[in-house]
């Protein structure tokens, strides 16, 4: 079952349309994902997971915002979208990536 998990998962991030417009960044299927990497790909994808979050809080607002409230909202929710972004994706993509690439380096193991 996990096997056939992790063909689906790393089937998704091997097409290049789920790497725009970061596909510079993609790693060899023999390389793992690191951090490093993934705080570069949570800068551009949490961002926008924090901007869509962001657009539900605004237009959720049940009084007018002041400025202030805005300012707190973006910060509050671009935090929220690179968290959320890296920790989902750690723990789901990067992780059958890594498996994968663990793999393809020793085939014998």
């Amino acid at each position: 079952m996990l096997d056939k998990l992790e063909n689906f998962m790393n089937g998704l991030t091997d097409m290049d349309w789920g790497w725009w417009p970061v596909l510079f960044l993609r790693p060899q299927k023999d390389q793992e994902m690191d951090n490093r990497m993934l705080l570069k790909l949570t800068l551009v994808f949490g961002s926008l997971v924090g901007v869509l979050f962001l657009l539900v809080l605004i237009l959720g607002a049940t009084r007018p915002l002041t400025l202030s409230d805005i300012l707190t909202f973006i910060l509050f929710c671009l935090l929220f979208g690179w968290v959320l972004f890296f920790v989902i994706y750690k723990a789901t993509f990067a992780y059958f990536w890594d498996r994968r690439a663990r793999r393809l380096r020793h085939p014998q193991d």
